[in-house]
């Protein structure tokens, strides 16, 4: 008896091995499945601008990232007194413009690198909505850009816009371009559900996010869609797999999700890997009641030379 309608997945056209190299970028749903690949063992970058929503935002992010370049002129402060980057989430905000500058520069540099060995590339896009600034000190081509956060200033300085389908697909085709060209890239589209627009109108954004991702994969060979939205809202299908605001998806449900995504993309060898790495690190992690535990120390020097032997034997880190 089916209980079910398991969403189909596509041909992946993808394998990840133990020395594969990954970034994620893009909303929560990208952050969360992203760190599920690090604690698997995969080299992964997750969210190095922070989470993300627009799919504008995430492209200016990787143009950034490629040409390892960023405009100072973005970092400002705002009301809370805090200092803030507008390509940035409230993660690299700090009390002083040259701590902001640290934190920016430190990541941009690391990521940088990263990508030009990124094997593969997950992109989550959450909404279509994005908000632009009016300030008056701006030029016209400063006005066109547009914000990864809002920083919680007031509405009054920004214009907000709903990016359609056709021009999100054109602006990621010129950047996809750019990419090194054996990165594979997966896109997917967020399960979140954004009440402040309306059930509705969060359909349609979903709907515009899928109609151009689908776009681009159809016209970049390099480029694959992941289901994980149809995962979420099909074959879950129950509010149990939300959180307790009914609007993110849960704990559970983003496991399950991530159990789908190792399905399509994980080498045999590779889930062999994942579960030696991930109980070596379990290991490091245990917290001793005595901070001269012996036992406790004997554990974790023999993790610690599990995850070397791990590291040797598979190449990682080279």
């Amino acid at each position: 008896m089916k209980l079910i309608t398991p969403v189909q997945l596509p041909e992946a056209g993808l394998e990840l091995r133990p020395a594969s190299r990954c970034m994620a970028l893009g909303s929560c749903f990208a952050e969360h499945v992203g760190s599920l690949m690090a604690e698997s063992g995969l080299q992964t970058d997750v969210n190095p601008f922070g989470v993300l929503y627009n799919p504008e935002s995430i492209r200016t992010s990787l143009s950034i990232l490629m040409y390892g370049q960023y405009d100072e002129k973005h970092i400002f402060k705002g009301r809370d007194g805090l200092w803030h980057s507008w390509m940035h989430s409230g993660a690299f905000s700090a009390a002083s413009k040259e701590e902001v500058k640290k934190k920016i520069w430190e990541r941009l540099q690391g990521s940088a690198a990263n990508l030009k060995t990124t094997d593969l590339l997950l992109i989550t896009f959450g909404t279509n909505r994005a908000y632009r600034l009016r300030d008056n000190e701006l030029s016209d081509d400063e006005k066109k850009n547009v914000v990864a956060n809002c920083h919680k200033e007031p509405a009054s300085r920004f214009e907000e816009i709903e990016l359609r389908h056709d021009e999100i697909a054109e602006s990621w085709l010129k950047t996809l371009e750019l990419l090194p060209s054996h990165t594979r890239v997966v896109f997917t589209v967020s399960p979140y559900r954004y009440a402040k627009y309306g059930f509705h109108e969060s359909q349609l954004a979903k709907a515009t996010l899928l109609l151009a991702i689908d776009h681009i994969c159809r016209r970049y060979k390099n480029a694959t869609y992941f289901p994980a939205y149809e995962i979420v809202v099909d074959e879950l299908r129950d509010y149990r797999f939300y959180d307790a605001d009914m609007l993110h998806p849960s704990p559970q449900a983003v496991d399950y999700v991530w159990e789908r995504f190792k399905e399509w993309t994980f080498a045999p060898d590779t889930f062999t890997f994942a579960r030696e790495w991930e109980a070596a690190t379990k290991l490091l992690c245990h917290r001793p009641l005595h901070k001269d535990d012996e036992v406790a120390k004997e554990l974790h020097r023999r993790a610690s030379e599990k995850l070397n032997e791990l590291r040797k034997k598979w190449h990682l880190y080279t």
